[in-house]
This record gives structure tokens, sequence and C-alpha cells, in this order.
């Protein structure tokens, strides 16, 4: 199970992430924009960490990633219910 969840995780975020990015507009969009930065955030400091060899260096990856990806799919349903009119 957990096999699953590590490979479905970044696939589905990455997904929702695009989608987001590509049809979402206006106030919507800077909504979609957050994840993208802080995970933006969250390899510079993977990369950092793996070039000075630091212990804990995939942490905000690992915590991030699921976040990420939980704020996505809270935010389409309410995109898409809130901005039909």
């Amino acid at each position: 199970m957990n096999a699953i969840f590590i490979v479905l995780v970044p696939i589905v975020y990455i997904t929702l992430q695009w989608a987001a990015l590509a049809r979402m507009r206006d106030g919507w969009q800077v909504a979609a924009v957050l994840p993208a930065a802080f995970m933006i955030g969250a390899l510079l400091l993977l990369v950092g960490g793996l070039l000075t060899q630091a212990d804990l260096a995939a942490a905000a990856v690992i915590i991030g990633l699921p976040l990420a990806t939980a704020y996505l799919i809270i935010l389409w349903p309410l995109h898409l219910a809130l901005s039909r009119g």
C-alpha cells in the first residue's frame, strides 16, 4: 500500500498542478500557484541538502508533496463550485 502511495502522490500532484495552472484564472490562479511555489522551495532545499549531505534533505519534499496534493484536491472542487455563474 505504501509503495502505491509513494508512486501515486507525485503523479496526482503534477497532474492537478498542471491542470490548475492551465485552467484557473484571476484569483484562482494565484491560489493554484501557491503549492507550486512551495514545492519549488522544497526542491531547492532538497538540492541544497543533497549537496551538503544533510541527513534530512528530503524532509521538505516528503512532507510538502502530500500537503500540496491535498490542497489541490480541495481547491479543484471549490473552483468548480464557485466559479460557475
